[in-house]
């Protein structure tokens, strides 16, 4: 999805909710799955979803940061930035498939521990545990 596609539907989920993540905020998730696929990391891969609608994380080789924005069970995240590391190809394709499946996140399901997020259709694109659970 091109880069202005993206601001254009961050603006408008911003609009529409002015309540950001209200069950979201200041939790810091670890990925188990993408695509359905058990994942296991061979590096630190996190995201934490902060209060005010940032999100900061580490993709296993670069450190990410963002915005993102809810609604209902509606999820957009924003363009990432990243720092440019250079990591073993292992760690890297990892980290591809962590953002990139995090910057498809169209829904967002939240049950105790555990975070779903998923594609306009449905379709799980991670299944993360929250890592800093009491």
């Amino acid at each position: 999805m091109a880069q202005k596609t993206v601001t254009i539907l961050l603006a408008t989920l911003m609009l529409a909710s002015a309540a950001s993540a209200e069950m979201l905020p200041g939790s810091e998730w670890g990925p188990v799955e993408i695509s359905g696929e058990a994942f296991e990391p061979v590096a630190d891969i996190f995201v934490r979803l902060e209060q005010d609608g940032r999100f900061f994380g580490n993709d296993g080789c670069n450190s990410i940061r963002g915005q993102f924005v809810t609604n209902g069970d509606a999820i957009l995240f924003g363009p990432a930035a990243a720092t440019m590391m250079a990591c073993p190809e292992t760690i890297m394709t990892q980290a591809r498939e962590f953002v990139d499946a995090l910057m498809g996140a169209r829904l967002y399901e939240r049950n105790a521990t555990e975070l779903v997020l998923s594609d306009t259709e449905g379709g799980v694109l991670l299944r993360l545990i929250q890592r800093d659970a009491d």
